[in-house]
């Protein structure tokens, strides 16, 4: 143990020289400014506790504005989290260099050009009939992904982009422009692709194959154990019997053939070279598991297109309503329950939609309709990090990864209503609770037919916008979508909920309570346990120079 944490300490003193320059540098700036903010405490990752030491400075450039995010994590043992400072190879250099990046911006909301690189909490296209609320921080700081934001107008046109994460380059990217030439009113069109579903699944040796199904996860060059006798499938100096049959099944050239007959015939003292078997493979029946999936050779893309019309109706200091209408048709295949075939996604509707301003209170009415099924509204939503890919069990109870898309065909034809309230409570707190209730045709598993049944969903916030006594902070959130009922809490992979409370120590000094949880199917047997959950949990004290 004392050998770990002196390898360790080295460890972090190499890379702290590497960084000595740049943190001096920032510190230096940053601390002119009165910029400087940084956090010290304990977060949990991968199940487990780790003290976080962690420096964020913040960088005006300008226009610019730019924030590190240097952060140390150590186990019990002294021994430091290496993820975030890794320099292996050219792929870990490029991730761990972005993983420094805490936001890199460019003006602000509102600007006629503002764009922000880093964690993107709340993204939505246009009236969010497709991007609703996308987030790429929801796994943060267990996963962190480095986006980008941007907004531009000028004249008649005006743009909007995300982009979720550099270090997969560019899986999940969307645009939307909106301009009023080509009609008295604003005419919206968005774009939204995913260019491979399964780049969200962490990988950590980096062999294509993702943790979940890669037997040897820290090996690139190992991913298959069908016997799961700690020997890969294809380590052919260890590994003589891939099916565990007690049946030697070599594969190789003949030579290794030969040196296996040789092998063997000196332990049991006899020659089994000029048998009729010696050219041959001991097992002419080797029953292996399949090969696992490789995310750079099997790629699944899902995109989608929506087209949007808004009329301003009234316009005053305090009330405002804007008629709205959106179609939306969804690019991709999934599976028809009824027949085990593959069908294209399907298109949804919002024929009339308003939204108006009473004051400090915001409210949206909607009417949708999904005429064909297999279409979910606000599908890249705050969830979708956790839903895009995740394990599902196969009729012969082998598992294998499914994506959200592929889930898309339990649902029917479908219509109801979507209500949401955003409202200000005398400048205190800032409430934001949405309702939606579709009633139609899902898919039963138990009868094997499509059944009218409820699709609703619900989130909720609450944050706090003033200091009260020495609660600086508080935020608390909730969501689940598209259950019978939401209000059973009977939780599943788009369940997320936590809270966020800070209580000022003075001096700058901020204690925070940082607590999430989601849910993970991991067995993939299609129903969430307590111990699938997800818990994110931080108790770190934060300050300001």
């Amino acid at each position: 143990m004392k050998g770990d944490t002196l390898i360790s300490l080295k460890f972090m003193r190499d890379y702290m020289r590497k960084w000595t320059p740049i943190l001096y540098l920032s510190l230096l700036c940053a601390q002119e400014k009165n910029n400087m903010t940084g956090a010290f405490g304990t977060v949990t990752m991968d199940g487990k506790i780790w003290n976080q030491l962690a420096f964020r400075p913040e960088i005006p450039l300008g226009k610019f504005g730019l924030a590190l995010d240097l952060v140390f994590y150590f186990d019990e043992n002294g021994n430091l989290h290496k993820d975030e400072w890794d320099f292996s190879d050219g792929n870990a250099i490029k991730n761990s260099l972005i993983d420094k990046i805490y936001y890199l911006r460019y003006g602000y909301p509102g600007d006629p050009l503002f764009g922000k690189i880093g964690a993107l909490d709340q993204v939505q296209l246009g009236y969010g009939i497709l991007v609703d609320g996308y987030s790429n921080a929801i796994e943060y700081p267990q996963v962190r992904k480095t986006g980008m934001n941007f907004e531009y107008s000028k004249g008649l046109y005006s743009f909007q982009g995300f982009v979720n994460d550099f270090k997969e380059n560019i899986g999940l990217t969307g645009i939307r422009m909106q301009t009023t030439a080509l009609l008295a009113f604003p005419v919206g069109i968005s774009a939204v692709l995913d260019r491979n579903q399964f780049l969200g699944l962490k990988d950590t040796d980096g062999d294509g194959r993702p943790n979940l199904v890669d037997d040897f996860p820290d090996n690139d060059h190992f991913w298959l154990d069908s016997d799961q006798d700690g020997y890969a499938d294809n380590d052919f100096e260890n590994e003589f019997d891939r099916d565990g049959d007690g049946l030697p099944d070599i594969e190789g050239d003949l030579e290794s053939i030969h040196e296996f007959w040789d092998n063997l015939g000196s332990a049991v003292n006899q020659d089994f070279s000029q048998e009729s078997f010696y050219d041959s493979l001991p097992d002419n029946n080797i029953s292996l598991l399949p090969e696992p999936l490789n995310v750079n050779d099997d790629a699944d893309p899902i995109s989608a297109f929506s087209i949007d019309v808004g009329v301003p109706v009234m316009e005053e200091e305090n009330f405002s309503l804007v008629m709205y209408a959106q179609f939306a048709k969804m690019i991709g295949e999934t599976r028809n329950p009824e027949n085990d075939s593959t069908v294209s996604l399907g298109s949804g509707i919002i024929p009339l939609g308003l939204r108006a301003k009473l004051g400090p209170v915001n409210c949206i009415l909607e009417y949708r309709m999904i005429p064909n099924g297999r279409f979910e509204f606000g599908y890249w939503n705050r969830s979708y990090e956790l839903e895009r890919s995740t394990i599902s069990q196969t009729t012969g109870g082998n598992t294998t990864i499914s994506t959200k898309e592929s889930k898309l065909g339990i649902r029917g034809k479908q219509k109801g209503l979507f209500v949401g309230i955003q409202s200000s409570l005398l400048s205190i707190l800032t409430a934001n609770i949405s309702y939606q209730t579709l009633i139609g045709e899902q898919w039963n598993t138990t009868t094997q037919v499509f059944e009218d049944e409820s699709n609703k969903s619900f989130s909720a916030s609450l944050t706090m916008n003033k200091q009260i006594s020495r609660l600086s902070i508080a935020e608390l959130f909730y969501q689940q979508k598209n259950v019978p009922n939401p209000f059973e809490f009977v939780f599943t992979e788009s369940t997320v909920m936590g809270y966020r409370l800070g209580i000022s120590m003075g001096e700058g000094l901020v204690v925070n309570y940082i607590f999430k949880r989601m849910f993970r199917d991991t067995n993939g047997n299609g129903i969430i346990e307590d111990s699938e959950a997800i818990n994110l949990t931080g108790i770190e004290t934060s300050f300001s120079l």
